[in-house]
């Protein structure tokens, strides 16, 4: 009986008797979470294949491989057994032949999708519903790949740019902490065996010593609990709220925040109006996906007032800060022709050249900074052990 139920919904979806036995080979290796009766070994694997996560690369090769299956007539379950099969990341494998299951118990795309909300985002999701209700989700997936990739792109470039200068301050720590737990300390009794007064940077050095040698413990601990204090209130949303605007006021960083939010919103709000959703919707899935909670809070509102029937672009007039008066005006002008979503694509394609430019030079302006705090903190710790050292000298040449 059960196996006239499978042929019946093999049957529904197209696939052959070859297909059929692939799908029955790869479900009996399925790790769906409703299952109670898996051993110790299968929950393991599943724990540790969801510590990998998701790259953005790989959900990219996800959306084009999907959407040249689709448009070559592959129906969509057996396109995601198939994937499933291929996917080198076994977290992500998990999820598609997850997905698959549940469509073939009659679930659409988009509302699986929106299971996974810490691989897909909202705007995903939404796009993915109207690209399923216009039937053209193929060209829909063309565009998330396309979105995603530069998206991956620009989070490539910042990474980048700051790996420089969090390398060089990682090194500077390990490097003082070596200084003032292995070496102060051998040469505190030079320093001492005159009786003469010491230096007060040398004061500080060797009380900084002590406080490493004898604190090393409770300084790792310290750093493990503001880490973890940090990711825990990152997850209440007023902290997260005045993280993001702190963030947004931050020197050199902030304008950097600014320009890649807006040039995610225009970019988010254009792709979601070109698959078909009307503007208040593509807000309201604009303000939870686009990352900021500062602006996630003012777009809800834009998101509100449009449904009341205010403009959009005279909306975002009042707050220059987060959108500046060109961002406002294209709009208005995109509103006033009908031509919003082209007017959105040429605001992302401005502000991803501004990120572009920004990253590009954000090492530069690094540099110089860097160089100061070494500079300063070289010459700190020589000073303070020079200084007692001449004096000894001098006291030996007057002797």
């Amino acid at each position: 009986m059960a196996n006239a139920n499978v042929e019946t919904v093999t049957l529904d979806i197209g696939l052959s008797r070859e297909d059929m036995d692939r799908i029955e080979e790869l479900r009996r290796v399925d790790v769906d979470k409703k299952h109670d009766d898996r051993n110790a070994l299968t929950k393991l694997n599943e724990m540790l294949a969801k510590m990998s996560g998701v790259k953005l690369k790989e959900k990219v090769t996800f959306f084009q491989l999907l959407s040249v299956m689709i448009n070559a007539g592959v129906p969509i379950i057996r396109a995601l057994y198939v994937l499933s099969d291929q996917s080198k990341n076994p977290y992500l494998k998990i999820i598609i032949r997850q997905m698959a299951k549940k469509m073939e118990e009659g679930v659409s795309f988009a509302d699986v999708v929106g299971d996974y909300r810490t691989v897909f985002s909202e705007a995903e999701q939404g796009m993915i519903a109207s690209g399923e209700a216009s039937g053209n989700l193929n060209n829909i997936l063309k565009d998330l790949a396309a979105q995603t990739e530069k998206s991956a792109r620009i989070v490539s470039k910042v990474k980048g740019a700051m790996a420089y200068p969090i390398s060089i301050v990682c090194i500077m720590m390990i490097a003082l902490f070596i200084m003032l737990t292995m070496v102060v300390p051998k040469l505190e009794g030079l320093f001492t065996q005159s009786g003469q007064e010491l230096p007060q940077s040398t004061q500080i050095l060797m009380g900084l010593s002590e406080f490493a040698q004898n604190s090393w413990l409770g300084i790792i601990i310290g750093i493990a609990l503001l880490i973890a204090a940090f990711s825990m209130a990152r997850k209440n949303d007023r902290v997260k709220y005045y993280i993001d605007y702190t963030l947004l006021y931050t020197p050199i960083f902030g304008k950097l925040i600014r320009q890649l939010m807006l040039s995610r919103f225009s970019r988010m709000l254009a792709s979601l109006m070109e698959s078909g959703l009307p503007i208040v919707k593509a807000l309201q899935i604009n303000a939870n996906a686009v990352g900021n909670s500062v602006y996630k809070k003012r777009i809800g509102f834009a998101s509100q007032d449009v449904a009341q029937g205010i403009p959009l672009g005279e909306n975002l007039t009042d707050n220059e800060f987060l959108f500046p008066p060109m961002v406002a005006s294209m709009i208005t002008v995109g509103e006033q022709t009908s031509n919003l979503t082209e007017v959105a694509n040429k605001i992302a394609d401005y502000y991803e050249d501004e990120v572009d430019t920004a990253v590009a030079s954000l090492s530069k302006l690094m540099e110089p900074v860097i160089l100061v705090v070494m500079g300063a903190g070289v010459g700190f710790i020589v000073a303070a052990v020079m200084q007692p050292i001449m004096a000894l000298s001098d006291l030996g040449g007057v002797i």
